[in-house]
Order: C-alpha cells, then sequence, then structure tokens
C-alpha cells in the first residue's frame, strides 16, 4: 500500500474515531432513535418486499375495476318519522362452530404470534355465532347482524357468506349483512396467521411458484368452511324467527371497565344497550356495546373459550334473554377487571367469567328508553393501501386470504373494504368500521403535535363530529384489517409503545378510513 493511501485511510480513522462519541450521544436522543428505528423499518420492507415481487399474484381485480356500491348496499333513502302503522320485528338465532373432532384434528388459537404455535387442547367453554335480523317495518328492507366468536374475519369470507344467502336475501328484502368478531384470542383462528407459520415461509413460496394450493396457514380450511355454512344458516333462522314488538335503547358510562394501554390514553367508555321485547312475551334480545379486548387468557394459552363476551351473553340468558355482545373501537384498549370489577381472591378464569357477569348486569341496569321503529342504514365499498409488507408477503403466500386490487404494479396493492352507518329511532348511531379502530378516531383525543410520534397534529374531525352525535361502534365488521392508528402518531414498529403498527395496513389507513366515512355521511 502506497505511504499516500496509508496517511489518507489514517486521517480517516481517526477521524470517525474522534467522531463516534458525538455520532452515538447524537443517536441517543429521541431524534437519534427514531432514526435508527425507520431505517431498521426501511430495511424489513426493503426484503419483504424483493421476497413478495419473486412471488404471483392470483388477484384478478384491477383498481379501474373497483365500485364503491356493495351487494348488499342498505337502505334506499333515509327516514326521520316512522311509516304509517311501522312496527319493529326482530329475530335471534344463534349455534356452536366447536368442531366435534377438536381433540383429533389440528386446530391452532387465533391471537398470540407463539413459536411453536399455540395448538388447540382443551376447550373451556364454546366458540359461537349469534345473529339478529332487525326490520322497522318501512318496506324498506332487513338488516342482519351477526357476531362471531373469533379474533377476526376477512372481507374475503365475509363476502363468501352473503354469497350463500344471496337468493334467500332478495326473496325476503334483506338489504344489509354484516358480520364482525368479538376478537376473542382464545378461540380457533379464522385468518391463518397463527398456524405453522415458521413452516409456511419455508415451504409456501415453493407450493406458489410451482402452482400446488395446499398451502400451510393456521385456518382449518373445513372449520371455515362449517363457519361460513353455519353463519349463512343462522341467517335464515333469524329472519325466519322475526316477532314484531318494541326496541328500547340506553347508553350508560362504563369506563371503569376499560383501560388504555396506549397513549393518549382514550377509551369508549360508554356501554350501549339495545332490548327487543316481543309482542308475544317470548325471550327478550339484548345487545351489548363496549369496547375492550378480550385477550384475558392471556399468550400461553391452549384452551378455546369466547372470553368475556361469552360470559356476559351466559349471564343474559340466565334471565331469560338472548344475547350477543358488539366489539367496539378497540385499538390498546384492555379490561379492567380491578376497581372492584371483579371479586378478589378468584383464579384467572373465575375472573374472567365475573368480569364478563358483571358487564351484563350492568347492562342490565342502564336506564331505557322506547325507540320510534326507524331503522336507516347505509353501506360503502373503500380501498386501503396494503403499505405493510408483511401484510402483503402473507397474502402473497396464502396464509391469509382478503379480496384486493392492483394498481401500478403487483407489488402496488390496495385491499377492499367496508364501512357502514346505521341509525335507529334516530337517536342511536352507530358506525360499522373494519379493523380495531383507535377509539380517538371515533370520539375525539388523537395526540397532538407535541405528544404524536410524527411531531404533527391530527387534521380531521373524529367520527362523531361528521355524524353530529354520540356514535357506539361495530368493530371488525365485516373485516378484519389489524390495527388503525392515527396518521400523525404511526411510527415504527421497534419504537416503544408502537406495537399496534406492526399489525396494521399501513400509515394512511386512519385517515382514508376518515375521509371516506365523511363522503359516506355526505351523501346521506
Amino acid at each position: 500500500m502506497k505511504l499516500k493511501t496509508i496517511v489518507k485511510a489514517s486521517i480517516l480513522a481517526a477521524g470517525a474515531a474522534a467522531a463516534a462519541p458525538l455520532i452515538k450521544k447524537k443517536l441517543d436522543t429521541p431524534q437519534g432513535k427514531q432514526f435508527l428505528y425507520e431505517a431498521a423499518d426501511k430495511t424489513a420492507a426493503g426484503i419483504l418486499t424483493g421476497v413478495a415481487a419473486i412471488l404471483p399474484t392470483d388477484k384478478p381485480g384491477d383498481i379501474l375495476d373497483f365500485t364503491s356500491t356493495p351487494e348488499f348496499p342498505g337502505t334506499q333513502e333515509f327516514i326521520d318519522a316512522p311509516a304509517d302503522g311501522a312496527k319493529w320485528s326482530l329475530g335471534f338465532a344463534k349455534a356452536s362452530i366447536l368442531p366435534e373432532n377438536v381433540y383429533d384434528d389440528i386446530y391452532y388459537l387465533g391471537g398470540y404470534l407463539a413459536y411453536p404455535p399455540n395448538r388447540v387442547d382443551g376447550v373451556l367453554d364454546d366458540q359461537m355465532i349469534r345473529v339478529f335480523a332487525l326490520d322497522d317495518g318501512s318496506g324498506r328492507g332487513k338488516a342482519v347482524f351477526a357476531v362471531i366468536d373469533c379474533v377476526g374475519i376477512s372481507n374475503h369470507d365475509v363476502n363468501e357468506i352473503r354469497s350463500l344467502v344471496r337468493d334467500f336475501a332478495q326473496e325476503n328484502n334483506i338489504v344489509s349483512i354484516n358480520v364482525s368478531a368479538t376478537h376473542s384470542h382464545s378461540c380457533i383462528d379464522t385468518l391463518g396467521i397463527w398456524g405453522e407459520l415458521t413452516t409456511a415461509l419455508k415451504t409456501n413460496p415453493v407450493k406458489v411458484l410451482s402452482g400446488e394450493n395446499d398451502f400451510v396457514s393456521g385456518r382449518n380450511e373445513a372449520f371455515m368452511q362449517n363457519l361460513k355454512e353455519t353463519a349463512a344458516r343462522l341467517v335464515r333462522e333469524a329472519v325466519s324467527d322475526m316477532k314484531p314488538g318494541k326496541l328500547f335503547a340506553g347508553i350508560r358510562d362504563a369506563s371503569q371497565y376499560a383501560r388504555d394501554k396506549r397513549p393518549p390514553e382514550v377509551t369508549m367508555g360508554e356501554m350501549t344497550t339495545l332490548l327487543f321485547r316481543p309482542d308475544d312475551s317470548s325471550a327478550p334480545t339484548r345487545a351489548v356495546f363496549f369496547a375492550a379486548h378480550p385477550t384475558q387468557f392471556g399468550e400461553k394459552n391452549k384452551i378455546v373459550s369466547g372470553d368475556f363476551p361469552y360470559y356476559l351473553c351466559e349471564r343474559a340468558e340466565e334471565d331469560g334473554e338472548n344475547a350477543i355482545y358488539f366489539q367496539g373501537a378497540q385499538l390498546a384498549v384492555a379490561t379492567e377487571r380491578g376497581k372492584g370489577n371483579t371479586p378478589e381472591g378468584l383464579s384467572r378464569n373465575e375472573s374472567i367469567r365475573a368480569y364478563g357477569r358483571a358487564l351484563a348486569e350492568y347492562s342490565a341496569g342502564t336506564k331505557l328508553a322506547e325507540l320510534p321503529p326507524m331503522l336507516n342504514i347505509r353501506h360503502k365499498k373503500i380501498l386501503l393501501p396494503l403499505s405493510n409488507k408483511i401484510f402483503l408477503l402473507l397474502e402473497r403466500l396464502h396464509v391469509i386470504d382478503h379480496d384486493a386490487v392492483i394498481c401500478s404494479g403487483k407489488n402496488d396493492m390496495m385491499l377492499v373494504s367496508d364501512i357502514g352507518f346505521a341509525q335507529l329511532g334516530g337517536d342511536i348511531r352507530i358506525a360499522m368500521l373494519p379493523g380495531e379502530t383507535a377509539p380517538e378516531l371515533v370520539i375525539g383525543g388523537c395526540a397532538g403535535a407535541q405528544e404524536s410520534y410524527s411531531g404533527e397534529a391530527w387534521g380531521y374531525p373524529s367520527l362523531e363530529e361528521i355524524v353530529g352525535g354520540k356514535l357506539a361502534v361495530i368493530g371488525l365488521c365485516n373485516d378484519e384489517i389489524g390495527y388503525i392508528v392515527p396518521d400523525n402518531d404511526f411510527g415504527s414498529i421497534a419504537a416503544p409503545l408502537h406495537y399496534e403498527e406492526s399489525v396494521s395496513l399501513g400509515k394512511n389507513t386512519a385517515s382514508k378510513l376518515v375521509k371516506e366515512f365523511g363522503a359516506m355521511m355526505n351523501k346521506l
């Protein structure tokens, strides 16, 4: 090596050594750490995109063919007074989807990534589908609401359920069919993420490239087929069970039952209750809307349970009621079993059961008012950018299955999802949202410029501001797209308190959702 080269190298090395403490000091600042977090994100995204680019996609949709009009759009017009002689009617149905061979076949619990994955080895209670059908007697059509005890269900599977009842729906003037999830993390996997993921990452690429279709996924296909067929059967049974009666509703502060684990610590603390009383004095039907994660069995659990929503319904059934629980906007909202909500000294299982039963009893104590028979409901299909490369790869590997359209190239995709709005009796308003929405998007309170990850303010109205009143929420409704985090607080998955970004479609999901919801409401 020439002397000149040696001198240059020595000077560079000395300079680097001298600068190292300064660089380390700079990287130890919040801005420096954020730089490192985002650099790691970009590196991982680049690797995942490269792998996904090699694999073909079977998504036939093209963005130019997309229409925002869904197959079941809701009521054609909104009314602000009951039709002459109108009366509410409601029907209810339920069934278990727990497999008879649950101990003989392979089933994985959905909700927690584990290695090895959490394979079912016991059953504590049950995994249910509950459905009610509602009509206001105006002749504008019936609406159906189904809730599955599961971690979530994709829009693709919801549309397959709808297709199974298409003819029945036309014959019975059903204009809205909604399928949501309780989001229980102790039920059989319905999305596919929680199976032998390492095996899927090794073998599915070869299967995709060779044209095979026996892909490794956490979903048991026989279980999923039974789920869809059962849901379709229950839709028919609920409509056939419809009886005239009166519908009552009430809203009660239940904030003591929930807590937010992520700043800015906002919860939708109000519990909304609907109660239908048939004229023939048969069993009433209670619907409870509340927001908290059913994750109380923990990440090592291998026992099937509907978690607290199951026990809420169980308690109402003891009083002779039909019951259904709707999960709300619960991004990082957890249950609060302390503060006297459950007795002390209970085992975990006993405490979970006590919590669900306490919620049912709290709902039973809600002051209710009769609602005039007016059901207004509207739906809109929307496109959401898929910028999370983890989701892109899992879709390309057939681990998960969502409807999507291609934009400029096969790695430039948008998921097809579904939003909706319902109004009952004029005073009860319900937003139907895909995924796990941050409550601050609904009621306000998003992080400001000083507190947010980006250092920017959130520049959009809350959904309650858009509709001009209080909103209940049916979360994970007609799709599970993961967490919906306000854009300005969307950070690196490596940053503290930003786990939710790893299971989100991407940074602009929230603003896109709010804008689409506003556009839908403007047309009303």
